[in-house]
């Protein structure tokens, strides 16, 4: 039993290496279908701890660089760190080991190595502990299985069902390659191996052919001029109020030498590392420098909602990003700006408050006392274009980004800061999400970080040009919008649901007497 623990932290483990900046893919199909050979016949409980072990192996390598901002910018303890970084792997893990558990709970109605139980019913209940994970607590949907792929055949899928049905998709696979391999090892030859095969090689291989289809297009008669702004300020530093005019020279001086008629500037996230009702004098500068040079720029700051009759004891606080330069001067608030919706635990603010303020207190990190913006809001709009905005961790949700979205949506936008995470994988998978939901909708993705990874992504998902790390500097890129829609951009998750319904539906299916 150990060596299967241990195996199942290995496989686990080795599915960080299908993404960035690794990139090789089939190492995901390798982790997952491994987990699948290890759990499909043993019994509930043996199956729960290969499950959890496989978890833990997955997240302490995919998700260790959380504890960079634990240690270094929640200024604890070492072991302190570690005992937080490790109840975070624990608790991701729980989902993996009630995966395996509900699986062999099924035996039953889904015996082992059989059809029904790992190509229909394993990727349901992956999909459905995978919402959990991503729905608790308001979630963590950190390193879906389906990012693995943006290299891999099965890219071509995510213009048409996003990335839940690819990672539906993928694990689909995986269930057909074990039923296959245990069929082969057991020299059982029956007609049902040779359908499982077909199956396989037609859901890698018609994707190929799907990669073919340019389901939007360069709208090559308009463009737009962008000045990306990487200011490069270090995370230790950002919040103190020393450090604060420094912060604001570096990126005005850095935006007046690139300001410029019909120019679109985009700062970081939180660039502006102060409340907005305190940075009047400055915001009120930049807009009239944008407007008399022509140029409209997006700036992250945040907002200090005051009440009617002045500051309050429990403010609201939103993370921002508001456009400045318009042809109406500036005033407080101005309605084109966004406010990120989905925040994250502890780091913007504190879940069940009343039970853990102590560990929010113990972390001590900065505008950890958030409100979310509403779910679904107006697209921010520079120079005649319009953008759907996501403000750092919101990238990944495919979903939410859909709900903001439009047919005439010119552009994506992200600003994030991801200095939090240092010199480490978690930037670099972090611009891979980005470039999953460029793939998704048909439209160029536009980038801009605190101390990187800044980027133009194009509409096919690929990086046209992006900012070495930890470098204070500007990327300047003239871009076409697209046009059109993909099929998941028109139609959102309804590919994806359908897909699983059929699944569900051949569940019940009974075999002919």
């Amino acid at each position: 039993m150990l060596k299967q623990i241990g195996l199942s932290l290995l496989l686990g483990a080795v599915a960080v290496f299908s993404y960035a900046p690794f990139h090789i893919w089939p190492l995901a199909l390798v982790s997952f279908a491994g987990l699948l050979w290890l759990i499909a016949d043993k019994p509930k409980k043996r199956a729960m701890l290969l499950g959890l072990s496989w978890g833990v192996g997955y997240f302490s390598a995919g998700v260790h660089w959380v504890y960079i901002s634990i240690k270094q910018y929640g200024e604890v303890p070492t072991s302190v760190a570690i005992i937080i970084l490790g109840l975070l792997v624990v608790y991701l893990a729980l989902y993996p080991m009630l995966f395996a558990w509900l699986l062999r709970a099924a035996d039953r109605f889904a015996t082992k190595f059989s059809l029904k139980q790992l190509v229909l019913l394993a990727p349901i209940l992956w999909q459905i502990t995978e919402f959990l994970r991503g729905y608790i607590l308001t979630g963590f949907a950190w390193l879906e299985l389906g990012y693995s792929q943006l290299d891999s055949p099965l890219r071509g899928y995510f213009p048409i069902v996003g990335i839940n049905g690819v990672t539906l998709l993928l694990t689909m696979c995986c269930g057909l390659s074990v039923y296959c391999l245990y069929k082969l090892t057991h020299l059982s030859f029956k007609k049902h191996i040779f359908g499982a095969i077909i199956a396989l090689f037609a859901i890698i291989v018609a994707p190929i052919s799907f990669n073919l289809i340019n389901w939007t297009t360069v709208d090559h008669s308009r463009s737009a001029n962008f000045t990306l702004i990487q200011g490069n300020i270090l995370q230790s530093l950002r919040w103190t109020n020393e450090q604060l005019n420094k912060t604001l020279n570096t990126y005005a001086s850095l935006t007046e030498k690139n300001w410029g008629k019909d120019n679109i500037i985009i700062w970081s996230e939180a660039s502006i590392t102060d409340y907005e009702i305190n940075q009047q004098p400055f915001l009120h500068y930049l807009d009239n420098e944008a407007r008399a040079n022509g140029s409209e720029i997006a700036v992250g700051i945040i907002d200090y909602h005051i009440a009617d009759n002045g500051y309050q004891i429990n403010p609201d606080i939103y993370n921002t990003l508001m456009v400045l330069g318009e042809k109406t001067p500036y005033q407080y608030p101005n309605a084109n700006r966004y406010q990120k919706h989905h925040l994250v635990p502890f780091g913007e603010f504190t879940p069940f408050a009343f039970l853990l303020n102590p560990i929010a207190d113990l972390l001590d990190i900065p505008m950890s006392s958030m409100q979310a913006g509403a779910e679904k809001q107006p697209r921010l709009t520079m120079k005649g274009f319009k953008f759907t905005t996501a403000i750092c961790y919101e990238v990944i949700l495919s979903n939410l980004m859909w709900k903001n979205f439009a047919p005439d949506t010119d552009f994506l936008l992200t600003v994030s800061n991801d200095a939090w995470f240092g010199d480490s994988i978690g930037p670099k998978q972090h611009l891979q999400m980005a470039q999953a939901r460029a793939l998704e909708f048909g439209r160029p993705m536009i980038r801009s970080t605190n101390t990187g990874i800044t980027a133009i992504i194009d509409h096919h998902g690929y990086i046209i040009e992006q900012l070495p790390q930890f470098q204070t500097k500007v990327l300047n890129y003239t871009l076409s919008p697209t046009v059109g829609l993909t099929p998941y951009a028109r139609f959102g998750e309804l590919p994806y649901y359908l897909i699983i319904s059929l699944l569900f539906i051949l569940l019940f299916v009974k075999k002919r007497p």
